[in-house]
């Protein structure tokens, strides 16, 4: 039959010289790390490796904290790593549900491991030797680890539907307006919250009111000096899902099926019904009276839910980083359709006042200073190129081990016929038969898992390759990359934007109508206006104007001049200094004569000498500091 991979430990050529251990630990709750998962199995870990005289134990990778069920892990990748560089020869588990607690992820990280160089060994269990016996064996163990986490998921949720349907409350935190009363105590139930539920009956009033949308009821909680249970701002969205919890509802329902976002929504069967119980009413203290809840329910039918982006479109979330420090995100403004990036600690207590960013923008500024990079470095040189070659070599030795796995299938199929169409059966050929039946049913689950990962890795080597066709170039153009590819390429080159103008002001709405009259005219800005100049100006002005233009206690001058250094400057309207009179006077006689077209004939009469300078012309968003970790030079962007 075809053998495995995946060498023997003790045969990789490296007889005369001792083999690279690394050990591999992982805990999945935070009450894990702690207290003892972590020590533990460094201790199982290390005193395995000591019993091998020619193993020494080149360090430990850790992921803490991570689930279970998946194969992307910080820890486990930056160990592949090492292991792809030759640094390991052998990683060491302390046992194998350190994988994963699902055979698709087992398997998943174990030939993640074989695919980069290295065997790997389990402290408590001999996995056995390379081949049919091991992939047996470590199929027996994979369903094992899986059919032990069932029955921990299974008797927890039966608990916690026991537990719901005696009126008690089933775990997590309580619904807004309520607290838990006997908390970590057995018999927990819900009680009012006093001051959670004074903001329960005044949304209901303002909701109820009507008049309102859900940006309005947030400004209004703002303003009140009112923050979320967490100590932050309300926004639309955390608001609307508020709006949406028990207190409004009049109930608390445990294993809802109308709510699914979130990373604490209720797991559904194919047919959409709760996987782990059926629906469960928790009877509540009532905060809102019966009819109440009822006009509330009617209103809050007029407000629509709050638009939600991908955040997968926006490839420079936690890639830019404002002056207070913290990294921004990707935020979608539904009331102008923008999209944009923000700061996340705009909703902290107190917020950090940065301004906010057009995602269009930043993102062509970035690539832009991509591509340069790109173009400098040398074509063997660049990340993504190497990524892309590794990429293939795995998908390579895995289509191999799947063509090995469906030989091993067929051959197991054959052996049954064979005996099958024998004419007579002893114990002895119906032993054999129930050996490779289940022999066959192991090997076509591994078959199986082993066709979802080779999908998985075909669709990482796809993008890849388009990655490699497009920064291949000469000229590169990341522009032509979706926004998750973009990203892949921003984090291989440790992308960098930092703010570099703090006192940008991001302006609101159009473009000032005088500034456009320059832009489209090409006509400089002026000097400001000499005392014979001006004669001529205020001559000008009450050959088209009535007197009354002149009795406003703005001094036309004054403004004249304010009007040509804002246009100078660039400075906002609320902005203007003083000397030059009341802000909005001045904006409304500048609108005045742009309109009346007396704003042209000045510029004329200021611009006999042929001096000027031009309209400033505002950008999108401010300077910005652009870097990478690849030994480049940052460079500023305005």
């Amino acid at each position: 039959m075809q053998q495995g991979t995946a060498p023997h430990v003790e045969d990789r050529g490296r007889s005369c010289q001792a083999l690279a251990a690394a050990a591999y630990m992982r805990v999945s709750t935070a009450e894990q790390k702690r207290r003892y998962g972590i020590p533990a199995q460094a201790e199982a870990t290390r005193a395995f490796v000591e019993k091998r005289a020619t193993w020494r134990l080149e360090g430990s990778w850790e992921d803490l904290g991570g689930s279970g069920s998946t194969t992307s892990r910080p820890g486990l990748n930056e160990l592949l790593a090492e292991v792809a560089e030759g640094r390991v020869d052998v990683v060491v588990v302390s046992s194998l549900d350190r994988l994963g607690r699902t055979e698709a992820a087992i398997w998943h990280c174990l030939w993640q491991i074989e695919d980069a160089g290295a065997a790997l060994e389990c402290c408590d269990l001999n996995l056995g030797e390379p081949g049919l016996d091991r992939w047996l064996t470590i199929d027996r163990l994979a369903r094992s680890v899986e059919a032990d986490y069932s029955r921990i998921v299974t008797r927890t949720q039966a608990g916690r539907q026991l537990k719901a349907v005696g009126g008690g409350w089933p775990g997590g935190p309580a619904p807004y307006g309520y607290r838990i009363r006997g908390k970590g105590a057995f018999g927990s139930t819900l009680e009012i919250d006093p001051t959670e539920a004074a903001v329960v009956r005044l949304l209901a009033d303002l909701v109820i009111e009507g008049g309102r949308t859900l940006m309005d009821l947030a400004e209004e909680l703002n303003r009140r000096g009112i923050p979320t249970r967490s100590g932050r701002q309300w926004t639309r969205a955390n608001l609307h899902r508020r709006l949406k919890g028990a207190a409004f509802l009049g109930e608390a329902v445990f294993r809802r099926s109308d709510q699914q976002w979130g990373g604490h929504c209720t797991r559904l069967d194919d047919s959409g019904q709760p996987l782990y119980g059926e629906r469960v009413v928790i009877p509540l203290p009532a905060i809102l009276a019966a009819d109440g809840i009822h006009a509330f329910q009617q209103a809050l039918a007029e407000l629509a839910r709050p638009h939600r982006t991908p955040l997968g479109e926006y490839p420079l979330t936690g890639r830019v980083y404002g002056p207070c420090g913290r990294p921004y995100v990707g935020c979608f403004r539904s009331n102008d359709g923008v999209r944009t990036y923000r700061c996340s600690g705009w909703q902290q207590n107190v917020p950090c006042g940065c301004l906010y960013l057009r995602a269009d923008y930043v993102e062509e500024h970035v690539a832009l200073h991509v591509n340069a990079l790109l173009a400098s470095m040398p074509l063997l040189d660049r990340p993504i190129l190497q990524v892309s070659s590794e990429a293939q070599t795995r998908l390579a030795r895995h289509t191999e081990r799947v063509r090995s796995l469906e030989r091993l299938v067929a051959q197991c199929a054959e052996e049954l016929d064979g005996l099958r169409n024998q004419a007579q059966h002893s114990r002895v050929v119906a032993a054999a038969l129930r050996q490779l039946e289940a022999d066959q049913a192991a090997l076509e689950r591994i078959l199986s898992h082993a066709r979802d990962w080779l999908e998985e890795l075909d669709v990482r080597a796809g993008r890849d390759d388009r990655l490699s066709a497009v920064l291949g170039a000469a000229a590169p153009h990341s522009q032509d990359l979706s926004p998750s590819e973009q990203r892949h390429l921003i984090e291989s080159l440790e992308v960098r934007v930092d703010i570099a103008d703090r006192e940008f002001r991001y302006r609101e709405g159009t473009k000032c109508l005088t500034m456009q009259w320059h832009e489209r005219t090409g006509t400089p800005v002026p000097p400001d206006p000499t005392d014979v100049e001006w004669a001529r100006i205020e001559e000008l002005l009450r050959s088209r104007y009535r007197p009354h233009h002149f009795r406003s206690p703005l001094d036309l001058r004054a403004a004249l001049t304010g009007m040509l250094h804002r246009l100078r400057t660039g400075v906002l309207w609320r902005d203007l200094p003083e000397r030059f009179g009341d802000p909005r006077r001045v904006r409304f006689r500048q609108r005045t004569w742009l309109a009346d077209g007396v704003w042209a004939e000045i510029m004329k009469l200021l611009g006999d000498g042929g001096e000027g300078t031009p309209v400033l012309i505002h950008g999108a968003a401010p300077e910005l500091f652009i870097r990478s970790g690849h030994g480049v030079d940052p460079v500023g962007i305005s």
